[in-house]
C-alpha cells in the first residue's frame, strides 16, 4: 500500500476527507494529493501523522503497526493528573497494581 493509499484509508476510518485532513494538519489544499508522485517533507508527514494519531514509521512503511507502543507525553500527563486527584489510599492501590502487573519491569529498574 502506498503512502497516499494509507492516508486515504485512515481518512475513511476517521470519517474525514483528504481536504479536511490537510486543513486540520495546517497544510495547503492539494499537498497530500501530490504525494502520489512525490515524497513529503518530514515536517509535513509529521503533521499528518499527528493529526491521524499514527506514527510516521507506519506512514513511511517501516512498520505495519500504525500506533506507537510507547505512551505519549499526553498519556503520561493524564495519568499524573488522575493520580494527583486520588486519595493516598488509592495511590497506594494504583502503585501496588502496577507493581504486580509489571513486576519484571519494576525489578529491572531496581537493579
Amino acid at each position: 500500500m502506498t503512502l497516499y493509499e494509507k492516508i486515504q484509508h485512515l481518512c475513511i476510518e476517521h470519517k474525514i476527507t483528504i481536504a479536511e485532513l490537510e486543513r486540520q494538519s495546517g497544510l495547503s489544499r492539494g499537498v497530500i494529493c501530490n504525494w502520489k508522485d512525490k515524497s513529503p517533507s518530514t515536517d509535513r508527514l509529521s503533521k499528518v501523522a499527528k493529526t491521524l494519531g499514527v506514527t510516521m514509521d507506519y506512514l513511511a512503511g517501516l512498520t505495519n503497526n500504525p500506533y506507537s507502543n510507547e505512551l505519549t507525553d499526553d498519556s503520561i500527563t493524564s495519568i499524573q493528573r488522575a493520580r494527583a486527584k486520588m486519595s493516598d489510599r488509592d495511590k497506594e492501590k494504583m502503585d501496588a497494581i502496577l507493581r504486580l502487573a509489571f513486576e519484571k519491569e519494576f525489578s529491572e529498574l531496581n537493579n
